[in-house]
């Protein structure tokens, strides 16, 4: 998996490990962290969701997009790089807790630069400024 892929998944897996044990985004972004301890192992998502940015992929109101996608649940959701919501493709919506927590997640410099990346390296024609 590409490096810039596994840690945007990892990242939002992080985020959505810390809601799952009671921790707020208001609590995230004040810099609070649940902790507990786990066998170390190779990372693999607890949650599901990935992103996914294709390699024939095309502006949408002139604006580049991401899939999030959750096979499990049957969840291929389209967003703009800010993380706003553009459609889900059948008949499976993504959660409103997720959503929030990739629209916070994209909210940080860090990752909408890495966001940015990826869908540079992956669509070259049609690049969007990093950072």
């Amino acid at each position: 998996m590409d490096s810039i892929e596994n840690r945007l998944n990892q990242g939002l897996d992080f985020i959505l490990y810390q809601l799952d044990h009671g921790n707020t985004l208001e609590g995230l972004k004040n810099g609070l962290l649940w902790f507990g301890f786990e066998q170390v192992k190779e990372w693999k998502s607890k949650f599901g969701y990935q992103f996914h940015v294709y390699s024939n992929e095309h502006f949408i109101n002139k604006k580049p997009h991401f899939h999030i996608i959750h096979k499990g649940e049957s969840i291929d959701c389209r967003l703009f790089l800010d993380g706003e919501l553009i459609d889900c493709k059948g008949q499976s919506k993504l959660n409103k807790k997720v959503h929030e927590a990739i629209k916070y997640f994209v909210s940080q410099p860090k990752r909408a630069t890495m966001l940015a990346k990826f869908w540079n390296s992956k669509n070259p024609d049609l690049l969007v400024p990093v950072g």
